[in-house]
């Protein structure tokens, strides 16, 4: 018998045939009961997309974005990220003549350098308004004689080129580098103690071999602290008392050239001699 030739339900309310989506009478839904008597769990009446699924979608495309990729041109083989290949690509596609890249990456171009140019005019005018402000205060302390505050960054160290509309802080800027400028300027005072006393202790040496002896620990500390001079601001750089002028030692600004900071030379660079990152740590 086929699934059309079943019997329909005689005590039916509306008698049918009992097959796919109809089930027996005795299976039906009751009338006035629930076919769901816990009822919908809580929070799922209106499902909401949690924040932090955008956010890790951005990263998705970010990663892919700047994922590096392998590219061949001509008898060289570069590794860019993929964004950047895109971008040259549409470069290539309009020098020879696709307008519709032509189009596409001037109006990028254009944009990017408005917004650019927009940044820079209002970051300057921010700091140039901070400056100001700050040398106005620290002048009306010392008038009043009050405390002199020391705001992060100083305004001193605030460096504005009025060719360019650039400015550049010349100092430290967070309680972290603050920290290390502090270490940096008390461990700068321990080694003038111990150069001016190998340099007393030179001039003292009735014997050539002491006399090397001491002007080679003079020199020694004569390097560390011209290292970490070097590294300053040049409003912070002090001079060295008592230095050896002897062809060995060390000179102002040597280790400034050797690690190619740009003077002022603040923050820090990253590669430091070991002997001086123990005495920095």
């Amino acid at each position: 018998m086929s699934r059309d030739d079943t019997p329909a339900d005689d005590k039916a309310v509306v008698p049918y045939a009992v097959g796919y989506g109809k089930p027996p009478a005795e299976r039906r839904f009751k009338t006035g009961k629930s076919g769901n008597p816990r009822g919908r769990p809580r929070g799922n009446k209106n499902p909401r997309r949690s924040p932090l699924s955008a956010e890790r979608a951005n990263d998705f495309l970010l990663e892919e974005a700047y994922r590096p990729i392998v590219l061949r041109e001509g008898d060289r083989v570069i590794e860019l990220p993929a964004i950047q290949a895109v971008f040259r690509a549409m470069g290539v596609a309009a020098m020879k003549g696709n307008r519709f890249a032509q189009k596409t990456l001037a109006e990028l171009v254009v944009k990017v350098e408005a917004e650019r140019t927009e940044a820079m005019t209002q970051h300057l005018g921010r700091m140039i308004e901070y400056k100001v402000q700050w040398e106005r205060e620290i002048e009306r302390c010392r008038t009043a004689r009050l405390p002199i505050p020391e705001p992060l960054p100083h305004p001193d160290d605030i460096l504005i080129d009025a060719r360019s509309c650039t400015v550049r802080v010349a100092g430290p800027v967070t309680r972290e580098e603050k920290a290390w400028f502090d270490r940096t300027v008390t461990l700068m005072k321990m080694l003038q103690v111990q150069v001016s006393f190998y340099a007393a202790a030179t001039r003292r040496a009735r014997s050539q071999t002491r006399r090397d002896s001491h002007l080679s620990e003079l020199h020694d500390y004569q390097r560390q602290f011209d290292q970490m001079n070097d590294m300053l601001p040049r409003r912070y750089q002090v001079d060295l008392s008592d230095r050896s002028d002897h062809p060995d030692a060390s000179k102002p600004g040597d280790y400034a050239k050797k690690m190619g900071i740009e003077l002022p030379g603040f923050p820090p660079p990253k590669a430091l001699p070991d002997e001086l990152l123990q005495l920095l740590l």
